[in-house]
Protein backbone atom coordinates (compact mmCIF):
# COMPACT_ATOMS: atom_id res chain seq x y z
CA UNK A 1 0.00 0.00 0.00
CA UNK A 2 1.59 3.30 -0.95
CA UNK A 3 0.93 6.79 -0.34
CA UNK A 4 0.80 9.83 -2.22
CA UNK A 5 2.35 12.61 -0.09
CA UNK A 6 1.99 15.66 -1.39
CA UNK A 7 -1.22 17.50 -3.00
CA UNK A 8 -2.76 16.49 -6.64
CA UNK A 9 -3.51 19.30 -8.73
CA UNK A 10 -6.17 18.75 -11.78
CA UNK A 11 -4.34 16.84 -14.46
CA UNK A 12 -1.53 15.80 -12.70
CA UNK A 13 -0.73 12.05 -13.87
CA UNK A 14 -0.29 9.09 -11.05
CA UNK A 15 1.63 6.30 -12.66
CA UNK A 16 0.88 2.77 -11.31
CA UNK A 17 2.07 -0.59 -11.79
CA UNK A 18 0.80 -3.48 -10.68
CA UNK A 19 1.91 -6.97 -10.24
CA UNK A 20 -0.06 -10.19 -10.68
CA UNK A 21 1.58 -11.93 -7.16
CA UNK A 22 -2.10 -13.41 -6.96
CA UNK A 23 -3.43 -15.23 -9.27
CA UNK A 24 -7.59 -14.51 -9.20
CA UNK A 25 -8.19 -16.08 -12.62
CA UNK A 26 -8.75 -19.52 -10.71
CA UNK A 27 -12.03 -18.05 -9.20
CA UNK A 28 -13.24 -15.39 -11.58
CA UNK A 29 -11.87 -12.50 -9.04
CA UNK A 30 -10.72 -9.03 -9.68
CA UNK A 31 -8.56 -6.41 -8.75
CA UNK A 32 -8.99 -2.84 -8.18
CA UNK A 33 -7.32 -0.10 -7.65
CA UNK A 34 -9.16 2.59 -5.05
CA UNK A 35 -7.56 6.54 -5.17
CA UNK A 36 -9.23 7.64 -1.81
CA UNK A 37 -8.77 10.78 0.96
CA UNK A 38 -7.44 11.10 3.96
CA UNK A 39 -6.80 13.57 6.36
CA UNK A 40 -5.78 13.61 10.23
CA UNK A 41 -9.09 12.30 11.37
CA UNK A 42 -8.88 9.49 8.62
CA UNK A 43 -10.91 9.01 5.90
CA UNK A 44 -14.40 10.49 4.16
CA UNK A 45 -16.59 7.65 5.55
CA UNK A 46 -18.51 9.10 9.02
CA UNK A 47 -20.15 6.27 10.01
CA UNK A 48 -17.85 4.79 12.58
CA UNK A 49 -17.41 8.19 14.40
CA UNK A 50 -21.20 8.64 14.25
CA UNK A 51 -21.70 4.89 15.54
CA UNK A 52 -19.32 5.70 18.54
CA UNK A 53 -21.25 8.65 19.31
CA UNK A 54 -24.68 7.06 19.16
CA UNK A 55 -23.72 4.14 21.41
CA UNK A 56 -21.85 6.36 24.31
CA UNK A 57 -24.70 8.89 24.13
CA UNK A 58 -27.20 5.79 24.47
CA UNK A 59 -25.09 4.29 27.36
CA UNK A 60 -24.51 7.81 29.05
CA UNK A 61 -28.58 7.93 28.95
CA UNK A 62 -28.58 4.73 30.34
CA UNK A 63 -26.52 5.27 33.09
CA UNK A 64 -28.17 8.50 33.29
CA UNK A 65 -31.46 6.67 33.82
CA UNK A 66 -30.47 3.96 36.20
CA UNK A 67 -28.95 6.36 38.37
CA UNK A 68 -31.72 8.70 38.74
CA UNK A 69 -34.26 5.22 39.15
CA UNK A 70 -31.26 4.24 41.87
CA UNK A 71 -31.96 7.75 43.66
CA UNK A 72 -35.66 7.79 43.55
CA UNK A 73 -36.07 4.42 44.75
CA UNK A 74 -33.42 2.70 46.59
CA UNK A 75 -33.26 -0.77 46.78
CA UNK A 76 -31.44 -2.63 49.81
CA UNK A 77 -28.46 -4.47 48.93
CA UNK A 78 -28.98 -8.51 49.02
CA UNK A 79 -32.75 -7.74 49.79
CA UNK A 80 -34.42 -11.10 49.34
CA UNK A 81 -37.59 -9.65 49.14
CA UNK A 82 -37.09 -9.30 45.09
CA UNK A 83 -36.92 -12.70 44.21
CA UNK A 84 -39.35 -14.07 42.71
CA UNK A 85 -40.09 -16.93 45.16
CA UNK A 86 -40.18 -14.88 48.02
CA UNK A 87 -42.59 -12.40 46.43
CA UNK A 88 -46.46 -12.34 47.55
CA UNK A 89 -48.64 -13.69 44.44
CA UNK A 90 -51.76 -11.86 45.52
CA UNK A 91 -50.09 -8.23 46.19
CA UNK A 92 -51.17 -8.69 49.47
Amino acid sequence: MERIEEDLQQDDEIVVTLRNNYNTYSFNGKKKLVLSTTSWLGGKNDFLGIAYLSVGGLCFFLALSFTVVYLIKPRRLGDPSYLSWNRNPGGH
